[in-house]
């Protein structure tokens, strides 16, 4: 019980992101993904959360998502990252893999200008990153595309098409991790195609976040989607034009999609985790309160656990497990 005490409630708007402890695991090829196209489906089939919007970098991703749940909202980014380090470990043909930092950040967005900021944040990353001119160029998986085209409802939903590839049946990369743009275009084909290959449907909600804010009316919901495209422009070209003063070239799709798997990188800083994002500076004082107030009561709730005292968890929080060796003889009413 010494992490941070994870508080998820639901009808509102969370950002998950997943990062890797050192290397770049994944560059943007088409087999990269089909591969996570394929997990993000296997992962979603049964609506764990609410997808909305997501940026897959090659060494974290930023996903919008709604939870249910706080079980299915945790299962959701456990299964991700699990099944990710199991593919990479397989095409890298390494016996053990430590993947990921460790538990993903996950932070609420608490007002609407907040989800707004960080959802143009996430498509500018790419851009941000040196990776390329604009998002529109960037050729890893992303719902900008679909965040562009689909129907001004919070109710719109795009479908993505994917072959889930079980690890059994997935095979290891050509010497030296990469993949030349032929052996790309194969192997993707090859992991559509193998036997064992699992077909299911990605559904993306990229306007449904807009609904947790009090946002229906198809005239304002497409108000606000034409000023995050406008946004994102808008930064980009800032980008651009520092690039040229400083005379710093992105590194481009075509040279992003023949790196390395499991390329050696070393982060210059590891983010520092927080648990909510609120440009409100009255709100969050009282969101950062109320925060520690549930933590408080959920150890609480731990201790009377352990104790074999009747308990009620707060809302919002998952109930962790306990070994029955580590609860004390009075636990024998059912409660451990």
């Amino acid at each position: 019980m010494g992490r941070e005490i994870r508080v998820v409630h639901e009808n509102t708007l969370y950002e998950i992101v997943p990062r890797a402890r050192e290397g770049l695991p994944l560059p943007p090829t088409e087999t990269t993904n089909q591969l996570l196209t394929g997990i993000l489906a296997r992962t979603q089939r049964d609506d764990k959360v609410t997808l909305c919007n997501f940026v897959e970098m090659n060494n974290h991703t930023h996903q919008h998502v709604i939870p249910e749940d706080p079980l299915k909202h945790t299962k959701f980014y456990m299964e991700y990252q699990k099944k990710v380090t199991d593919s990479v470990r397989k095409l890298t043909k390494l016996e053990r893999l430590r993947l990921w930092e460790g538990r993903p950040s996950v932070i609420m967005l608490a007002q609407l200008e907040d989800a707004i900021e960080r959802l143009v944040y996430l498509f500018v990353n790419p851009a941000k990153a040196g990776l390329v001119a604009s998002v529109d160029e960037y050729p890893g998986l992303s719902t900008w595309t679909a965040f562009k085209a689909c129907e001004p409802s919070v109710d719109a939903e795009v479908t993505m098409q994917a072959h889930w590839t079980p690890v059994s049946v997935l095979e290891p990369l050509p010497e030296g991790n990469r993949l030349s743009p032929a052996n790309d275009r194969e192997l993707a084909r090859h992991l559509r195609e193998t036997e064992g290959t699992i077909e299911y449907s990605l559904v993306i909600k990229p306007l449904a976040w807009l609904r947790t804010y009090g946002v229906t009316d198809p005239a304002q919901v497409e108000a606000i989607r034409q000023d995050i495209i406008r946004r994102v422009y808008a930064e980009e070209a800032a980008l651009a034009k520092e690039r040229i003063e400083e005379r710093r070239p992105v590194l481009g799709r075509e040279r992003l999609k023949q790196q390395e798997y499991l390329r050696l990188h070393t982060p210059k800083k590891k983010e520092r985790r927080i648990f909510v994002i609120c440009g409100n500076h009255e709100l969050r004082p009282q969101l950062i309160a109320t925060h520690k107030e549930i933590s408080r009561k959920h150890r609480e709730c731990y201790r009377l656990l352990k104790d074999g005292l009747p308990h009620e968890w707060p809302p919002g929080t998952f109930i962790p497990w306990v070994p029955p060796k580590a609860c004390r003889p009075a636990y024998h009413s059912g409660l451990c």
